[in-house]
């Protein structure tokens, strides 16, 4: 009588553990899932920001108005080119393709060292913001 009683439990012990282990793993799970979705909430909320930014500025971009607006503040005036004036080029000519390997083929060993060593000149744009 008293093994059967220690058996039970026993038994009885053993079916709480494992009941309260598995009610401790879903909540454990359901607060992941909570954490994982507030993630993603976080992350689509950014994602429409940059989209929304995005959109605004390929809409000023493309309108023709800020590009009118845009030269006219720089003195620049916009007109079409005479059909004389257009040239085609389908490809390019050989004479230049043979220049351009050619000059690489002359270049010599130590100014291409040189040319690792030093920095290359960069065009820079200067503004002027005095106006007369």
């Amino acid at each position: 009588m008293i093994e059967s009683r220690l058996f039970k439990n026993i038994i009885c012990i053993i079916l709480c553990a494992v009941s309260a282990l598995f009610y401790v793993h879903q909540e454990v799970e359901i607060i992941k899932t909570g954490l994982c979705i507030n993630e993603n909430r976080r992350e689509v909320s950014f994602l429409l920001d940059q989209y929304r930014s995005l959109v605004y500025n390929l809409s000023r971009l493309e309108s023709p108005k800020r590009v009118e607006d845009t030269l006219s503040e720089s003195e620049i005036m916009l007109c079409m080119p005479k059909i004389e004036n257009i040239r085609h080029f389908d490809r390019i000519s050989k004479t230049y393709a043979e220049g351009s390997q050619s000059k690489k083929g002359k270049e010599s060993l130590l100014a291409r060292i040189f040319d690792r060593f030093s920095t290359k000149a960069e065009a820079k744009v200067i503004t002027n913001s005095y106006k007369p």
